[in-house]
């Protein structure tokens, strides 16, 4: 094989390893431990109605509800994941929410969870989870007894694990529910975000979003912007 032919090869695989590696959802941690403002590091903001921002190194959702049970929070595409967790505290008002929904494939199927404030963060859990999108109405699982923290003292954690087509709500470690859903066979959107009746003032605080268990694998929050010329440097060795 002539030189130029061996470099042109070379070339086009690193592209495409590169494409692969930049836009696939890795193990995802983000503690938010950046300036305040703007989230960024691909977190989309759906929040028309409220404040969403980075203040003092979490996530604060703050301000005045305009209309009934508008959602505002924070949205992150992913790929095929099977376990969500992040840190909250919702004592302020607005109802904590953590949706999961397929983006990719068409389907209607969702999984949509909430809990009322409490001088604790939430600990009265509720789920829908309609294979076909229809509205099934909240089943309610209720909570557990509140723990220490040991990632943010005074906080709670919410989980949801993905097992084919079950799945499992975990509040402090401890699973209070059980869910089928055979419409809902990847998750490929999450959406963490507060509502309340219109015209109601109040705050909620999120730190440590963890996709598949990234914090114990130590992935950290790399942008994919930020990514690229690491990958970049990687695959060149290898030629």
């Amino acid at each position: 094989m002539k030189l130029q032919e061996h470099d042109m090869m070379i070339g086009l695989a690193l592209i495409c390893l590169s494409a692969l590696f930049v836009f696939a959802e890795d193990p995802f941690f983000d503690n938010f431990d950046r300036r305040n403002g703007k989230p960024d590091n691909d977190w989309i903001v759906n929040s028309p109605e409220v404040k969403t921002e980075i203040k003092d190194k979490e996530i604060l959702i703050h301000g005045t509800e305009k209309t009934n049970w508008k959602r505002n929070g924070i949205e992150r595409l992913v790929d095929d994941i099977n376990r969500v967790c992040f840190d909250f505290l919702n004592n302020d008002v607005f109802n904590v929410h953590l949706r999961v929904d397929d983006d990719k494939s068409g389907t209607n199927a969702y999984i949509d969870i909430y809990s009322p404030p409490g001088p604790q963060g939430g600990n009265n859990f509720n789920y829908a989870s309609p294979a076909d999108g229809a509205w099934p109405g909240w089943t309610n699982v209720g909570g557990v007894p509140f723990e220490k923290n040991p990632r943010k003292e005074g906080y709670r954690q919410l989980c949801l694990r993905k097992e084919q087509k079950n799945f499992f709500i975990i509040v402090d470690n401890r699973e209070i529910a059980k869910i089928k859903n055979a419409g809902l066979l990847k998750i490929t959107k999450v959406f963490i975000s507060i509502d309340a009746a219109a015209g109601r003032s109040g705050s909620m605080h999120v730190d440590n979003v963890d996709i598949d268990d990234a914090f114990l694998k130590g992935s950290k929050a790399v942008s994919r912007q930020n990514k690229l010329p690491i990958t970049w440097s990687k695959l060149k060795r290898l030629s």
